[in-house]
């Protein structure tokens, strides 16, 4: 692949494409900035619908996603999954956990906790209290 080729590639929606381009970087997802922060863009294929897809994945903090918002009580403050309508870049996909920051461990896990995770349907999956990280 040519240089421009590889850039479309690490943004298509495409899953072979986008797994075809992980695998000429020697990468299991794409890293879109840096680890270790409150939030983090990252792509990676996994299953969803009996099909592989592009998960186009923002993943926050829940402390980053409560800084945004007016103050919530305690006991409506959850871990939760957002998944959207696919688009060209692939499933849209925002994953917020009780985590302290967003570091490559973290990612690892999410990544393993999306393709192992069977019941996924579009919209919000709600789980877990805050200070329970699954």
């Amino acid at each position: 692949m040519g240089e421009v080729e590889q850039g479309d590639a690490a943004w298509s929606g495409d899953a072979d494409c986008f797994s075809a381009y992980l695998g000429t970087i020697g990468q299991r997802f794409l890293l879109c900035g840096e680890a270790g922060e409150q939030q983090v863009h990252v792509r990676f294929t996994g299953p969803w619908r009996g099909r592989q897809v592009v998960w186009d994945c923002r993943f926050v903090t829940l402390a980053h996603e409560l800084g945004k918002t007016a103050p919530v009580p305690i006991e409506e403050q959850h871990n939760y999954i957002d998944i959207g309508e696919p688009s060209a870049r692939g499933m849209p996909l925002r994953v917020c956990l009780d985590l302290p920051r967003i570091d490559l461990p973290a990612i690892r896990k999410m990544i393993v906790m999306i393709r192992n995770y069977r019941k996924l349907r579009p919209g919000r999956h709600v789980f877990g209290k805050r200070g329970i990280s699954p």
